[in-house]
């Protein structure tokens, strides 16, 4: 009786454990830029907020170089902002369901680096309304992948808006 009780013991503590090894989030990093080489005062701001559960706010620790960290929950859809004093916020959505819980075993990591710019009327900032891009679960890599075409066929619209910021920046310079 004394063999079974301790079998039994054994084996709850071994899937306990095997259930904490199991990872339940995504390490996301993040590097944060200005477009204006001479801001080194902008402090930035990284926050994911779950789609379905808008009340549910994460905000993640930026050091005053910009490099920012946030641990997101799989099984959620987050839209993670991108800000800094001063400057157009940025937005991407990223969709964390799909990991099964043998794929979850070492976890996931995702990096960005991203140049945020300085806000200056009168150039038009809308497209930053739309997500930079989207990232979602392939099962077959088991990893995130990113809609490239998606961001590809952001350029024209962000190459416009960057084109409109030079001008208007060259201009304050009095270099017209």
């Amino acid at each position: 009786m004394l063999g079974r009780s301790f079998h039994s013991i054994a084996v709850a503590i071994a899937l306990n454990s095997v259930a904490i090894a199991q990872r339940t989030d995504v390490r996301f990093t993040v590097v944060l830029g200005s477009w204006d080489e001479h801001n080194d005062s902008a402090q930035f701001m990284l926050t994911a907020v779950d789609t379905a559960k808008a009340s549910i706010i994460l905000t993640g620790v930026c050091s005053i170089s910009g490099k920012c960290r946030i641990d997101l929950p799989l099984d959620h859809v987050y839209r993670v902002e991108f800000s800094g004093t001063g400057h157009v916020p940025e937005h991407l959505i990223v969709d964390l369901n799909g990991p099964t819980i043998k794929q979850r075993k070492w976890g996931y990591r995702m990096r960005i680096a991203l140049t945020l710019m300085p806000r200056i009327d009168p150039v038009d900032y809308s497209i930053c309304e739309r997500p930079i891009s989207y990232a979602h679960f392939d099962p077959k890599d088991n990893q995130f992948i990113w809609d490239e075409r998606y961001t590809f066929e952001l350029t024209p619209y962000y190459e416009t808006m960057q084109n409109q910021y030079k001008e208007v920046k060259a201009g304050s310079d009095g270099r017209h």
